[in-house]
């Protein structure tokens, strides 16, 4: 009596192949846990063909026409198909990671600059070889329709930055979250995680862009200039500011949401944020000497 296994299908994505799994150009596939998994060699071929595990030869019992049987997986990584001597194409089989150490936010943090159309994320893990950012349902699903975003710098600590683009109106109250999709890849693993936020839970403005002092009798008067990236009119899109200023008889450190600043200081910095959010501050302008 011969039992047939109960297949579930596999998540497969076919992408033009490159060397090594560094990008999401690949064949891969995504291991879900099934029982049984079946691999198809990506390149047609009409002769018998051998099947190797990182260059390792497999059990021909396990290859049936162009797919390679596998009852149980013991490995994960490459799996190539071969004429001979000749290297046919290879699939990396990917096992699914469920849960991550690491809660979502420390995975991926967003912030937006303005309320304009875009946005950044990064990401902090640095042991994946490939990830890209996907925004709204489509990317959520898995459908063919998703614009998959990838990295536009490198940062230091390893990590990577994504600029995302939405279509939100600055002018109108958001009814939904925006959901971001994250896809991640080494060579043995696969990662996919989902982050919904509105967008003015993640607005921090920049720095403010300079500041301006008036003697005004005993006081100085600070004017702040916003950021270059914030919103217009300043009118509509309202920031206040919190100044940071040193005595110079004592040295202490004083901050004032005032415009209105004692004389007598030695220097002063600025920040700003969205009073009506409320959003975090701003950083710190570089402290400025004040010279009245």
């Amino acid at each position: 009596m011969t039992v047939v296994p109960w297949v579930i299908m596999l998540l497969c994505v076919i992408l033009p192949r490159v060397n090594g799994l560094t990008s999401f150009h690949e064949f891969y596939m995504v291991d879900k846990g099934d029982s049984l998994v079946t691999l198809t060699c990506p390149t047609a071929f009409s002769g018998a063909m051998t099947w190797k595990y990182e260059a390792e030869d497999l059990d021909k019992t396990q290859v049936q026409g162009h797919n390679l049987i596998l009852n149980e997986v013991d490995w994960y990584g490459e799996y190539s198909c071969w004429d001979g001597d000749r290297k046919l194409g290879s699939i990396y089989l990917l096992e699914e990671l469920k849960d991550p150490e690491e809660q979502d936010d420390y995975l991926i943090s967003c912030r937006a600059k303005s309320y304009g159309c875009t946005f950044n994320c990064s990401w902090t893990r640095s042991e994946f070889t490939a990830v890209r950012l996907g925004l709204g349902h489509d990317c959520t699903d898995s459908q063919e329709s998703c614009t998959w975003v990838y990295p536009t710098t490198s940062l230091q600590d390893g990590g990577l930055e994504f600029e995302l683009t939405h279509s939100l109106s600055p002018y109108t109250e958001e009814t939904a979250p925006l959901v971001v999709t994250v896809e991640a890849i080494t060579r043995q693993e696969y990662l996919r995680k989902t982050k919904r936020f509105y967008l003015h839970d993640i607005v921090q403005p920049d720095s403010p862009a300079g500041m301006k002092c008036q003697v005004m009798d005993q006081r100085l008067k600070v004017k702040v200039e916003p950021p270059a990236t914030w919103n217009c009119p300043p009118s509509y899109f309202p920031l206040e500011h919190q100044i940071g200023y040193i005595f110079k008889d004592n040295g202490k450190e004083e901050h004032s949401m005032n415009p209105l600043i004692p004389r007598g200081v030695s220097k002063l910095r600025v920040r700003s944020r969205d009073p009506l959010v409320p959003s975090p501050w701003s950083q710190w302008t570089p402290w400025k000497n004040v010279t009245n």
